[in-house]
């Protein structure tokens, strides 16, 4: 498998359409929201993981720069989703090989915690753990801004990339959309 890193600004419209193809059988395969072919959830990234084999698509994994507040603190983190293997792909290691690269890239960067929404065992095996933080972002329905929200989470995972330690008692403010 070929890995291939692709900053939003760069996606081609094929690789888009590509990414939004396999996101939709992804997700629609275990009844989750449908991406109607776009290429993102709830609104773009700033790079992209790319697993292809034989130059098809067969694994994505997304990357967000962005600053959260825990508590009283402001943090720089990474956000990653839309994690997808395509099924004819599945338990051959894609998502593995796409998330240690994410990890990777991620610990390079001025971020002090990569965060995800996910249950797959896959990140807890990879060194992420649960939390269950009072969340806050701003809800995006129908391509709009909709209202604040404010939630317990039980699908939150954290992974430090330093010395930081993430306090599991404070509210986290995504400043934002979720990712």
């Amino acid at each position: 498998m070929q890995i291939e890193i692709i900053h939003e600004v760069n996606l081609t419209k094929a690789d888009d359409a590509a990414i939004g193809a396999l996101l939709s059988h992804a997700f629609g395969q275990i009844g989750d929201d449908d991406f109607e072919g776009r290429s993102y959830h709830k609104q773009r990234h700033h790079l992209r993981v790319l697993g292809r084999v034989d130059d098809h698509l067969v694994g994505h994994i997304a990357l967000t720069f962005r600053m959260v507040t825990l508590g009283c603190e402001t943090l720089p983190v990474i956000g990653l989703a839309e994690v997808a293997t395509h099924p004819d792909h599945s338990g051959k290691g894609v998502a593995t090989a796409l998330l240690e690269e994410a990890m990777r890239l991620a610990s390079g960067t001025q971020a002090e915690f990569i965060l995800l929404f996910g249950d797959h065992p896959i990140y807890t095996r990879r060194g992420f753990r649960p939390v269950q933080n009072e969340l806050r972002y701003v809800g995006i329905e129908g391509g709009r801004t909709g209202t604040v929200i404010t939630r317990a989470t039980k699908h939150l995972k954290v992974m430090a990339l330093g010395d930081q330690k993430w306090d599991d008692a404070a509210s986290l403010d995504l400043l934002g959309h979720i990712f």
